[in-house]
């Protein structure tokens, strides 16, 4: 007698089942590391966005202006040179779900040719709208200088 080589419908439902639980399991910590990289990411994008004004400033002796979207820093940034010559502006945009906020004040962050920040440092939390995605919290002191954790 000739046996047919394949997969019995039982076999293939049993394999599905199987598959539907892990992917149920797997698929929220999935989310929770991309709700975690988005955080990460933003907040990434946000300092090298700071350090690259911070660089410019003393590099080319002019004021170079890190400043919040329309918006404020939930819509994003933008980084503004005095002129073409120096680089070209560039806006950037949180990711999706992930909001920006500055503790002191909602104005920009401006590099001073001479040094410093105009108007002293300044705090940002970023954080996500899941409240159990850890938020990210980093300090611009007067020189520019970023370092991670509370400003106190």
């Amino acid at each position: 007698m000739d046996r047919v080589k394949g997969f019995t419908l039982v076999e293939l439902m049993v394999t599905i089942a199987v598959a539907a639980i892990l992917l149920g399991v797997a698929v929220p910590s999935f989310q929770t590391v991309s709700r975690n990289n988005a955080v990460k990411a933003t907040a990434n994008d946000l300092m090298s966005t700071i350090n690259m004004a911070r660089q410019q400033s003393m590099s080319t002796r002019s004021n170079i202006e890190v400043r919040p979207a329309a918006g404020g820093w939930d819509d994003g940034w933008a980084l503004d040179f005095a002129n073409d010559s120096m680089g070209e502006d560039a806006d950037y945009v949180p990711r999706q779900g992930v909001s920006v906020a500055r503790t002191e004040g909602n104005g920009a962050l401006v590099f001073l040719a001479r040094g410093g920040i105009q108007g002293g440092g300044a705090e940002f939390t970023v954080s996500h709208d899941d409240t159990n995605i850890a938020s990210r919290v980093f300090c611009v002191s007067f020189f520019g200088k970023i370092t991670s954790g509370d400003c106190s």
